[in-house]
């Protein structure tokens, strides 16, 4: 794990804000200074190269834990760490917007909709051999958990089924996008409880066919029916206060 030097990275400021401080952490992480994984120098030496106070550090490292571009973890091996910065910053907005109100479950829905259209033409185009044994897999799991009754563990199995589809899309938007709009989705599940849809699996056989033939007009076809049928289990006789169900923020 790269460590480097904070007198090599970086400079006092003028003004002494915070937004100081965080610009010139994000004009490192864009110049390649600071990598994902890296773990930035304690607060008082960070505090200590930038001619600032421990306080004025603190508030920045916040404010980029808040846009998804660190990860603060506690404890003796704990820190400042450089994330990945795929989907922190949109769950941000998300998380915002929904405490608002600005958001409602319909919204939500219609374009959870309308990006898996898009997932399911791309994936059934460029999955790998590898990716549809991972289906398979996927599958299988969903399936025994269903035959069990263990509603937990196949929601969990189903969850995972449309983060590889997703994956499988090789469009990096589209996989961020996914994934916080699944986590929504979650977050309906857990307010609402898990719901038996008896459907589920032999929808998954249709869409598991449709993609093995990579047949792209009935890949979409039957995921989005799917979905649509999901949805309207959960948002029938409801509509969810949003508000309520706001993401957690990047931890």
């Amino acid at each position: 794990m790269n460590v480097p030097e904070p007198a090599s990275l970086f400079k006092p400021v003028r003004r002494r804000t915070f937004e100081d401080v965080a610009t010139q952490i994000r004009d490192q992480i864009a110049s390649g200074g600071l990598k994902e994984g890296d773990k930035l120098p304690p607060e008082r030496t960070l505090a200590e190269a930038l001619g600032v106070s421990r306080n004025t550090v603190r508030e920045a490292l916040r404010s980029l834990e808040y846009a998804g571009l660190l990860e603060l973890k506690p404890g003796m091996a704990g820190g400042a760490y450089i994330r990945n910065g795929s989907s922190g910053a949109i769950r941000a907005a998300f998380d915002d917007l929904m405490s608002l109100g600005a958001l409602n479950a319909s919204q939500l829905t219609e374009a959870r909709v309308g990006i898996a259209r898009e997932v399911a033409r791309l994936a059934c185009k460029r999955y790998t051999e590898a990716e549809f044994a991972g289906f398979e897999d996927n599958f299988r799991l969903m399936r025994e958990a269903a035959s069990a009754g263990d509603l937990r563990a196949r929601v969990r199995h189903n969850v995972e089924f449309h983060r590889l589809l997703a994956a499988s899309a090789r469009n990096p938007v589209l996989l961020i996008m996914t994934d916080v709009l699944v986590d929504l989705t979650m977050n309906f599940v857990r307010q609402l409880g898990e719901m038996p849809n008896e459907f589920v699996v032999e929808s998954r056989e249709r869409i598991m066919a449709a993609l093995r033939d990579r047949d792209v007009e009935r890949t979409i076809a039957e995921y989005e029916a799917y979905l649509q049928k999901t949805v309207n289990q959960y948002l029938r006789d409801t509509e969810i206060d949003t508000s309520k169900i706001a993401l957690k923020k990047p931890r």
